[in-house]
């Protein structure tokens, strides 16, 4: 039945996003132009010219015959209680835990939670403590406590409550269930003996430093929670992105991290399905990919939680180090690897050497990495010349190769109709602009793929002017990479050389020889709209 409402407007848009919460706020923005605190996030969309309005709920959607606007949504002021209808092509819900898209959808999060209880206060910590102003992990026999720092100069700290403080704590009033999830469930003559508990722990594992808490804004105990829903998405119309899909418990610091990749990753996709540059099929590989991410996330968030609070665990300080550790791949990227799909190559290179320090692998994020810009003899964070506009990058390693007669053969591709520099595109395309992650040029809008060319030779000796067509056309993305180090770095043998393609998130898709253009063209061909016209006018 069709949704009907009173005094309501009939919008139309592409994106309906469900939730201005982080992973809200990152799909809107990676949309829109194709940051740390929502006050930021809001600057950026607002400049841009879109409103965030946060005094409206969905109530419910559903999918309908309309053949452009599938999917009719139902929108209420909390205010006034006027309601509109949304139609939209798609919809993305990161309303959280329990929101309605889950529950219209009717997928619930499969979660388990687990004896594991904790203490957590926000509140001002006068210490002489050094670190208190880093996150700090500090295990005792005494207990485990967490010390985070707050915006304004304040503190979060954290403990795990030990069975006999549990049934201490549930003696002190009649039995009641606890909800296994982040929620107040102490009275406030129960505050004050958690709060005991938690000066006790944290004077205890200070010791030889001291810590007193000056103001207690909040406290409370919950129990360990991890989850995670059966599909991200639905009909490849509705996705479900952040605390929507998956939740798992703050030891980690996870929760931001993972939220605002699962919205990257989505957005740059469908972003270029809406300009009907990719074929709408590729927004199924959002599912694969981060339901395997937040399925290691919970596994480790389970693992980390239970041997960070648990005293018998003090001792085996090196497989802690090893959880410990995992949990910076989490929040880089740098440790996660998506399974071979149609947006990432399954062929295995045996150019790259798997034993450097960073080996490029498909699937894996692209290591930050920096070299000198030829053209003006900058060191340059190389990370930082990649914008975050909806673009593959084709990175040549060229090493020592720029004269050889493989450097060569890979310009003749890349000038050539065939180059996936120019393949997608319709209409005149300018010679590149330079610009970086901050600075877009509005005459590299149209491309979907833009390139780097690193080599080994000094940036002195090598004239831009004189590299082959259509290299000079790119004069700003041309860098030297003195000694090699940066190749070597990443696998790559500067005498051989090679050709990498890295998504628009920041992952590698497929790792070709000098020689490879033809691979990379076929490779992109199988899920890039091809146009039936060719572009014309420069490169």
């Amino acid at each position: 039945m069709a949704l009907k409402a009173s005094f309501t407007e009939d919008i139309a848009v592409d994106v309906l996003i469900v939730g201005a919460g982080p992973a809200g706020f990152i799909a809107a923005v990676t949309l829109a132009r194709y940051g740390e605190t929502e006050r930021v996030l809001d600057q950026d969309l607002n400049a841009q010219g879109h409103v965030i309005d946060r005094p409206t709920q969905l109530l419910h959607f559903e999918y309908t015959d309309d053949t452009e606007y599938p999917i009719h949504a139902l929108v209420k002021h909390k205010f006034s209680n006027a309601t509109s209808i949304y139609r939209c092509k798609y919809l993305v819900g990161s309303d959280g835990a329990g929101g309605v898209t889950c529950r219209v959808l009717d997928i619930p999060i499969e979660s388990s939670s687990h004896d594991d209880v904790w203490v957590v206060a926000d509140m001002e910590l006068e210490s002489d403590f050094p670190d208190v102003r880093r996150r700090s992990l500090i295990r005792s026999r005494y207990g485990a406590i967490i010390i985070t720092p707050n915006v304004g100069g304040g503190n979060r700290v954290y403990t795990q409550l030990s069975p006999k403080e549990l049934a201490d704590l549930a003696a002190m009033d009649e039995p009641q269930s606890m909800r296994p999830e982040r929620h107040l469930i102490a009275t406030d003559w129960k505050d004050l003996a958690l709060l005991n508990i938690l000066k006790s722990r944290l004077e205890e594992n200070l010791k030889p430093y001291t810590g007193i808490f000056k103001n207690i804004l909040w406290i409370s105990q919950y129990r360990v929670k991890q989850g995670i829903i059966k599909e991200f998405f639905d009909r490849n119309s509705v996705f479900v992105v952040g605390d929507a899909c998956h939740v798992h418990s703050p030891k980690a610091a996870q929760g931001l991290n993972i939220s605002m990749m699962d919205s990257y990753n989505l957005t740059w996709k469908l972003a270029l399905v809406l300009q009907g540059k990719m074929r709408p099929e590729m927004l199924e590989t959002y599912n694969t990919e981060r339901r395997k991410i937040a399925q290691e996330l919970i596994e480790f968030d389970t693992k980390y939680s239970h041997i960070f609070g648990k005293k018998e665990f003090l001792d085996n300080n090196e497989e802690f180090h090893e959880v410990y550790g995992k949990a910076h791949g989490f929040t880089t990227g740098i440790g996660l690897q998506y399974l071979p799909n149609q947006l990432i190559s399954s062929s295995v290179n045996p150019l790259i050497n798997m034993a450097s320090l960073n080996p490029l692998t498909p699937g894996k994020r692209l290591p930050p990495f920096t070299a000198v810009r030829h053209i003006d003899g900058t060191p340059i964070a190389m990370l930082s010349e990649m914008p975050t506009f909806g673009r593959f990058h084709l990175i040549i390693f060229a090493g020592t190769a720029l004269r050889s007669a493989r450097f060569e053969s890979c310009a003749t591709n890349l000038g050539s109709t065939s180059s996936v520099l120019t393949r997608y595109l319709l209409g005149t395309i300018h010679i590149w602009a330079p610009e970086n992650i901050r600075h877009a040029k509005p005459t590299n809008t149209g491309r979907v793929i833009d390139l780097f060319l690193l080599h080994t030779e000094s940036h002195h000796t090598i004239e831009l002017a004189a590299l082959p067509t259509p290299l000079p056309d790119w004069k700003h993305r041309v860098y030297a990479d003195k000694l090699g180090k940066t190749h070597k770095a990443n696998g790559v043998d500067p005498d051989i050389g090679a050709m990498v393609l890295v998504r628009p998130g920041g992952y590698v898709a497929l790792i070709t020889d000098l020689e490879g253009g033809a691979q990379v063209t076929q490779f992109m061909d199988t899920f890039m709209v091809v146009p039936e016209c060719g572009t014309s006018n420069g490169v």
